[in-house]
């Protein structure tokens, strides 16, 4: 008996350390329809239910959703959710944070994912409006042009550049420029710093932009954060380089994703830093003495910019809002 024990426990404990990542992966989870919160994660708003802010200004309203690529059933729940609360008000564009499609992004403009995690997936009546789009890791994987040329033979779909900005018109006295951002080539320091040919021009691109800009609001959107408190944690070597011209330029906010969770932080050095990177995957977020609002699980943001201030609401894969925070106009800047 005891041999007998001693010749079965190695295959156990092989499959256990083969199983036990297995049952807590995304994948799993995924299948399951599982979206479980790890017994770490504070995943509820420690101040008192908040009261939804509703303007009737003129606003620009769009939707930030991040690493969503992965054409599985949290994704295209997640699409539903995004056109009912687009459906609900005038929502004018979607964000695109970067990994669109996981794991290795697309070879070219016909590759059959941009039906499959694109096309088909954002399908419905009220979001049928532009999706701007950013790169993340995930896409550098695959050909990170294709998803450039794509904006050639798409309707919805831009990026029309590995890095640039558009700028909209709330009302007579309001502006909003969004700034887009290759943040590949900026958090990778150790490459950077070897070859700054390789991030430079797209800097020096950004202080033109950001210095010549007179919009109310600047907000600047990339896929690393420079703040976060997920896995992923804060990117120092990004913000060596980001961070002093979004502080020198009066930026409002810094939008990202990578971390897949929600995140509102207090603002630093006047700019807040918001992540929305569960598109498609959930992952551990912790509350830290920064956090204004933090959640594991799938959803996505929805701003409001008027001439008086910046609504963010975080939505969960339901469609259900579970927090909102205003941002007012600085005017200490």
């Amino acid at each position: 008996m005891r041999q007998t024990f001693k010749t079965l426990l190695f295959p156990i404990l092989a499959l256990l350390a083969i199983a036990l990542p297995l049952l807590t992966s995304y994948e799993v989870r995924e299948w399951a329809a599982d979206t479980f919160l790890p017994s770490r994660v504070h995943n509820a708003d420690p101040t008192p239910p908040f009261t939804p802010t509703v303007t009737t200004a003129p606003a620009l309203r769009f939707i930030v959703v991040g690493d969503a690529g992965t054409g599985g059933r949290g994704q295209r729940q997640i699409a539903g959710s995004m056109a009912r609360v687009a459906a609900t008000d005038s929502t004018s564009l979607v964000l695109m944070l970067g990994d669109n499609f996981y794991e290795r992004g697309v070879q070219s403009i016909t590759d059959p994912q941009w039906l499959d995690k694109f096309e088909t997936v954002y399908h419905h009546p009220s979001l049928q409006i532009p999706f701007f789009a950013v790169l993340g890791n995930h896409d550098y994987h695959g050909n990170p042009q294709a998803q450039v040329d794509y904006t050639a033979t798409s309707g919805r779909w831009v990026m029309p550049s590995r890095f640039y900005s558009r700028l909209f018109s709330v009302d007579d006295s309001t502006d909003v420029d969004l700034f887009f951002l290759d943040t590949n080539i900026l958090s990778d320091m150790g490459r950077a710093v070897r070859d700054s040919a390789s991030y430079m021009p797209q800097l020096r691109w950004l202080e033109s932009e950001l210095k010549q800009s007179h919009a109310r609001w600047k907000i600047v959107a990339g896929h690393h954060p420079v703040y976060s408190n997920g896995r992923h944690g804060n990117d120092p070597q990004l913000g060596q380089l980001l961070e002093p011209l979004l502080v020198r330029h009066n930026v409002d906010i810094y939008l990202a994703g990578h971390d897949h969770d929600l995140q509102i932080l207090e603002p630093v050095q006047g700019v807040y830093h918001i992540v929305s990177g569960a598109g498609g995957k959930d992952r551990d977020v912790d509350w830290k003495d920064n956090t204004i609002f933090a959640a594991t699980r799938l959803g996505f943001v929805r701003i409001t910019v008027s001439h008086a201030n910046v609504i963010v609401e975080f939505f969960d894969r339901d469609g259900v809002r579970t927090f909102s925070h205003a941002i007012p106009k600085s005017t200490l800047r």
